[in-house]
């Protein structure tokens, strides 16, 4: 799990006006000789030789596409017998084929390292089966974690052939520390940046138990334990008899813990035992400092952990709930004279907190031009065109529906002018005639379907000490679809049986 090189790309993408050594800046670059040595042993007379920094980093370009050779038609990039492997590709260097190198983009930089295949690369063995890639991957994204966003003009202020520690930028000359550290001698220990910054600034006092090394530094301060469940729903609705409607809930349980201890135990109930509504969880996938998962009863789910210093996933789940939280049909119909005329109801589930942080639905019309409103009645809210987007209209319906109906409804009629073009804005092929649907927006505080919620009573920390506890909890719609009932639907159909491997 050896890393052979690492760098870090600025290119100027589109820019056919600059020449070759002018569109790109390598902000980064690090060679591990001690892993050559390694891969040359290891290759033996198939051994390729990496090429000098600009060398390599020009034919990396090229094979990316990112500068003028990317208009044109290059067979062995281009053509059909190429296999692409995206984010693994092949460089072609003065010294041969290199393989396999791993390129990520994040915050408008290009992140590239060049694993050590065991057994050789010239073996073209499967990528899952290349542990240097996961390796290579983990720490180009602790890296970018670590640099963060650079300025805008960092990569026309820096000049990588004058740069020196004293008069590089402060980030990238950190960054030298922190790949020291991560990986050192080109093997990736530890590429949290967290971790790695306690260790690069912090110093530990007198330890008097082992620390592990994913958490080398005790914290000191006010004790203090923070968790965010966050819950999302996908629903789709049709309004049609032959197509039952669909919908799934998912949620995250984030954690911050800030403990004055060397290894803190910390015991925490997904769902309160007292509520009878809860939803058991589905799938649960936690985070590896999870160190047991306890179910008393169908819906309670009891995890241990010692956590990490810095805010992390505790785990990931998804259930099912028996109702949608609001149900609604749409209908819409193409008129004379480039005229629409649509109705719009939703009806709210009783069982749903009737609190909104916000709550609004977005009808889009593609392939129209411009959409205004001739006609509108609404028995809440008000309908705007959007300032974003003149193709769609937003109905802000507020922040509560009616106590007594739970209902609301929008009727108007819409007038679209087709002349206007409008090419800088995405279309959608499928939306055309009558074929449409609205989105639902909205979000509920101290709310979720599945009940699952921290309660402060039920968390424990081991050895016992005073601390403060602060929890919320959230209910968002992530994608909430109703299709227009004189329309046809984007349907996805289950397989067929007899096709079930």
């Amino acid at each position: 799990m050896s890393i052979r090189a690492v760098w870090i790309l600025a290119i100027r993408i589109g820019d056919d006006n600059a020449r070759e050594d002018e569109g790109t800046r390598t902000l980064f670059s690090k060679v591990y000789p001690t892993v050559e040595r390694r891969v040359k042993a290891t290759e033996h007379d198939s051994y390729v030789q990496l090429a000098d920094n600009a060398s390599f980093v020009n034919s990396l370009v090229n094979k990316l596409g990112l500068q003028t050779t990317g208009k044109q038609f290059i067979e062995t990039r281009d053509g059909c017998k190429h296999i692409d492997q995206k984010p693994v590709f092949e460089v072609d260097t003065v010294y041969g084929k290199v393989w396999p190198v791993l390129v990520i983009q994040q915050y408008g930089l290009l992140y590239c390292c060049l694993p050590m295949v065991e057994g050789g690369s010239h073996l073209r063995p499967p990528l899952i089966k290349i542990s240097g890639l996961s390796a290579g991957f983990s720490l180009l994204l602790g890296m970018a974690d670590f640099l963060g966003e650079l300025p805008s003009t960092v990569d026309e202020v820096i000049e990588y052939t004058h740069m020196t520690m004293h008069n590089m930028h402060p980030k990238l000359a950190e960054l030298y520390y922190f790949v020291s550290q991560a990986a050192p001698f080109g093997t990736p220990k530890d590429t949290n940046p967290a971790t790695v910054r306690d260790i690069m600034t912090k110093q530990s006092p007198a330890l008097t138990h082992k620390q592990p090394a994913w958490k080398p530094n005790i914290y000191k301060g006010k004790s203090s334990l923070y968790f965010a469940v966050k819950e999302q729903i996908r629903a789709v609705q049709y309004d049609d008899l032959k197509v039952p409607n669909v919908w799934d809930v998912y949620g995250t349980v984030v954690c911050h813990a800030e403990l004055e201890h060397t290894l803190p135990e910390v015991s925490v109930n997904l769902y309160s035992p007292t509520h009878s509504k809860a939803t058991p969880p589905e799938t649960l996938v936690t985070h590896p400092c999870v160190q047991a998962i306890e179910s008393a009863s169908s819906v309670k789910c009891k995890l241990k952990f010692t956590p990490p210093n810095e805010m992390f996933v505790l785990c990931q789940y998804s259930a099912r709930v028996m109702h949608l939280p609001i149900k609604g049909f749409y209908q819409m119909k193409e008129k004379e004279n480039n005229t629409i005329d649509l109705l719009v109801q939703l009806k709210l589930n009783e069982n749903l907190k009737n609190s909104f942080s916000h709550c609004f639905v977005n009808l889009p019309f593609f392939n129209r031009g411009p959409v205004s409103v001739s006609e509108c009645l609404t028995s809440q809210g008000n309908l705007s065109v959007s300032t974003a987007d003149p193709r769609v209209l937003v109905w802000n319906i507020g922040q509560k529906f009616p106590s007594k109906t739970l209902e609301v409804i929008l009727k108007a009629t819409l007038r679209c002018d087709p002349s206007k073009k409008l090419s800088s804005l995405q279309q959608d092929e499928f939306c055309i005639g009558n074929n449409c649907y609205i989105q639902v927006y909205f979000k509920i505080a101290d709310y979720s379907l599945t009940n699952c919620n921290i309660d402060s009573k039920t968390v424990q920390v081991t050895p016992s000490i005073k601390y403060k506890i602060n929890s919320v909890t959230e209910l968002q719609a992530s994608d909430y679809k109703i299709w227009n009932s004189h329309g046809d639907a984007v349907v996805g159909f289950p397989a067929p049986k007899f096709l079930d491997l």
